[in-house]
Parts: C-alpha cells; structure tokens; sequence
C-alpha cells in the first residue's frame, strides 16, 4: 500500500480557521524522498504548543507534541490507510490542542530538566 501523501498539506490547509482560532502557524515541508521511503511533515507552531505530523508513504504516521508551559510531550504512532485515518490524527491533534484530550495508546512524557 501507498498513502497518498499529498494528502496531508490538502486535509492541513481544509483546517485554516482551526489554526487561525488556535494561534497556529503551520507549515508543510515538500515531499522528500527519504532514502526511497518518501515522507511529508507538516510543522505546527503557537506560544502554547509545538507539533509536528510526520507521514511516510508505507502509512506510517508519527504525532508529535510538546505543550511548552510544562514540557509535556504527547506522541502517537499511526498506521494510515486512507486520507479518512489522517482525518482521525488531525481530529486528535486538534482535541489535544483544545480540549487537552490526550490520544488514546499516546506516549506521554516530560522533557528532561536542564542540569543545575
């Protein structure tokens, strides 16, 4: 299977009020062809959170959050089928930003303190 990963900048920019609502600015890299897997990565970025959607075209998906007041990191592993799965991680994403509704099987973390 390939994931179609035009998808992504497609379902990101179908969400401009979302961003704009949330104080998002956003970005989606071009597709590189990462050593034959190619992969597209869409960058988020607010004074509250930092984000990053990773998607390879075997479907693999990485969520990646960190909530900046206290460091908290939320990441989640996603395996795509179709453009309706990068809705659900979008949707996730979205619940988590507002909602602070954490993913369900989502790895949640604290970066690690600075030494003294």
């Amino acid at each position: 299977m390939t994931f179609p990963l035009e998808a992504l900048p497609a379902a990101v920019l179908a969400r401009t009020q979302t961003w704009a609502r949330l104080g998002m600015t956003w970005h989606t890299r071009p597709i590189e062809p990462n050593h034959g897997t190619p992969i597209v990565i869409s960058e988020f970025e607010s004074t509250s959170w930092l984000a990053a959607i990773t998607i390879w075209s075997t479907g693999e998906a990485e969520l990646e959050t960190a909530r900046l007041a206290d460091e908290r990191i939320v990441n989640k592993h996603y395996d795509l089928n179709t453009p309706d799965d990068l809705e659900l991680l979008l949707d996730d994403l979205v619940a988590l930003l507002v909602d602070d509704h954490i993913p369900e099987a989502a790895v949640v973390s604290h970066a690690p303190s600075a030494p003294a």
